[in-house]
């Protein structure tokens, strides 16, 4: 059985959805082969410590011609010619059973582009590849990524014997405007998804367009909890400071900038960091309150979380406000443990990337999403908990949201309500929690 992770797990948020998978698959199928393929998981391996996944991590990217050479080099075995038999003639013999795999192999590194994709599903890889089922981590089909996507499941649709699934994903409006609705790489994503033998969706939104646009079967399209909220499950007994006793008021904010490139948006850009420092020095002047800036990213890139939050203290800076400079508490979380402590630890959570505002729903802490409305993924989670999106998310790329007086004021209706909004969402996560393991589940049915 094989797991796909879609991105490297330098986001805390994508590794969370994985090791949540794999445990989940861990615990319905315990004696089960696990092969987890997933970029970047050698040089990031840190943020899954102490999770205990039962599984073989495997460090490719997913391209069809990496993992046709990982598999062409992986399962056809040598025969070793042993030292003796090397040493008895002048010449190495080559062993008449090792031509074959070998010329298979070269065949396979050199021509594998020209070979037709049915060809080698019904001839060569599903005959020397063991994986008799196949599931996707979660992931969002965004811009400008989708032909990314839609090669990774024609090359898990071509190597796997079995069912194969996504557990659930979103489907960005934003993304499909941005590639225009008569391109190719549209085509050959419907023609992809239409392969899984199941999809499971974030939500409503995403569930309305694989319907609509994309015209799967009905029977094999459901919703389910988005697999990160299954960090309740994972740390059921971890502590907070919360729970130790806390003096004031604790907000985390999560920034991030890589929206804004990614959607030609850089106009957006400052007003956005305008709007979170308004929102800092408000809570400062106003509330006893703790303010954490904090990042979902491991990485040291030019679009990572850290050079958001350095964005912030740039602006911070400028304002002159050298008093919340030395009380503001800057946090990078080394594991998905960590960041789940400080976020559970939280009173509200300010957010950008989606995962550090389900860490904090799945604890019963409020969350405030500042993301693009259009980009769908958290109006799915939101629309799936029964969530009001009017009250806990604001449209990163409406200049209008971004004023101090509307951005603050949505801010204060939650500060305000607080113990309602908690109730609420601790009596929706629950509720839907269950949902978080149907697309195993789905999966145990599909093989029996």
């Amino acid at each position: 059985m094989v797991v796909v992770g879609v991105v490297s797990p330098a986001g805390l948020g994508d590794a969370l959805q994985y090791c949540v998978l794999i445990r989940s698959l861990n615990k319905l199928f315990p004696e089960a082969n696990l092969q987890f393929i997933c970029p970047g998981l050698e040089e990031e391996n840190s943020v899954f410590k102490n999770l205990k996944l039962n599984a073989r991590l495997i460090s490719i990217w997913f391209t069809r011609s990496q993992f046709l050479t990982y598999l062409l080099h992986s399962s056809i075995p040598y025969k070793r010619t042993s030292r003796v038999e090397k040493e008895a003639t002048a010449e190495v013999q080559v062993d008449r059973l090792n031509a074959i795999p070998r010329i298979v192999r070269i065949i396979g590194r050199k021509y594998y582009n020209y070979i037709n994709s049915s060809f080698l599903s019904s001839f060569l890889i599903r005959s020397i590849c063991p994986l008799d089922s196949g599931i996707f981590g979660g992931h969002t089909l965004g811009y400008p990524s989708l032909s990314y996507y839609v090669d990774q499941y024609e090359t898990l649709r071509s190597i796997v014997k079995g069912p194969m699934l996504a557990s659930p994903i979103s489907i960005s409006a934003l993304a499909l405007e941005q590639c225009g609705q008569k391109t190719s790489i549209l085509k050959e994503l419907r023609q992809s998804l239409r392969k899984f033998d199941f999809v499971y969706v974030r939500g409503p939104h995403s569930l309305q367009i694989l319907r609509d646009y994309v015209k799967i079967d009905e029977e094999r399209v459901a919703m389910a909890l988005d697999s990160g909220f299954g960090v309740k499950l994972i740390f059921p007994d971890i502590t907070a400071s919360k729970d130790l006793g806390k003096e004031a008021l604790r907000v985390v904010i999560i920034p991030r900038g890589d929206y804004f490139y990614h959607y030609n948006k850089w106009n957006l850009y400052k007003p956005y960091l305008v709007a979170l420092v308004n929102l800092i020095l408000w809570l400062s002047k106003n509330i006893d309150v703790e303010v954490y800036l904090s990042s979902q990213t491991m990485g040291h890139g030019q679009m990572d979380d850290q050079t958001a939050i350095s964005d912030v203290v740039r602006v911070l800076e400028k304002r002159g406000n050298n008093q919340m400079l030395k009380r503001l508490k800057i946090v990078k979380p080394s594991s998905v443990a960590d960041a789940y402590m400080l976020y559970r630890s939280a009173d509200l959570m300010i957010t950008s990337r989606m995962h550090g505002g389900i860490m904090a729903l799945s604890a019963g802490v409020p969350a405030v999403f500042i993301v693009p409305s259009t980009d769908l993924k958290v109006l799915d989670v939101l629309s799936f908990l029964g969530l009001d999106a009017s009250a806990f998310l604001i449209d990163m790329f409406d200049v209008n949201a971004l004023r101090a007086e509307n951005f603050i004021n949505k801010i204060r209706n939650v500060l305000e309500n607080l113990e309602y909004y908690a109730n609420i969402v601790e009596h929706s996560v629950n509720r839907s929690l269950p949902t978080v393991e149907l697309p195993v589940r789905t999966l145990a049915k599909l093989l029996r």
